[in-house]
């Protein structure tokens, strides 16, 4: 069994309910949710847009990253995410979604191709997750030390 901590974001109403949904869904399809941080709002990050809530989920998987990732995705396309982030000159185009979930860890284990870096590169970045971190009591090596 693996452990991995799990972004969760909403910034469509009811963002409250995908957050919920999200949850579920990974309780059924990824592994057991051991614990959750608050759920905090937040300004958009990287675009103009309504506000996120935002929430960490610490998990126990058997699923190895890729088929993770995979299982995330269908999640986040179960409860109605269009479209990726996508890069236009080299920018990265943020959009509004429904949920977004993203695995900022996965074991401690440091790992890199095209489609999953890990831990996740932006986590020092974006305060609302280093704050669930905290909060949780998390410490994420090669990124943040306790």
């Amino acid at each position: 069994m693996k452990e991995v901590v799990i972004g969760l974001g909403s910034n469509i109403e009811p963002r409250g309910f995908y957050l919920q949904m999200a949850l579920f869904l990974m309780r059924e399809r990824v592994g057991e949710v051991l614990r959750t941080s608050s759920v905090i709002e937040t300004p958009a990050w990287g675009f103009e847009a309504p506000p996120f809530l935002n929430q960490v989920a610490v998990l126990r998987t058997t699923m190895e990253p890729l088929a993770l990732l995979d299982e995330l995705q269908q999640i986040e396309r179960a409860l109605g995410r269009k479209e990726k982030s996508t890069l236009q000159d080299g920018v990265p185009q943020y959009h509004d979604r429904t949920i977004d979930l993203d695995i900022l860890d996965y074991d401690h284990i440091i790992y890199a191709d095209d489609r999953l870096v890990l831990p996740h590169p932006k986590i020092a970045e974006r305060e609302f997750v280093l704050q669930s971190l905290r909060e949780l009591q998390l410490s994420i090596p090669n990124v943040l030390e306790s």
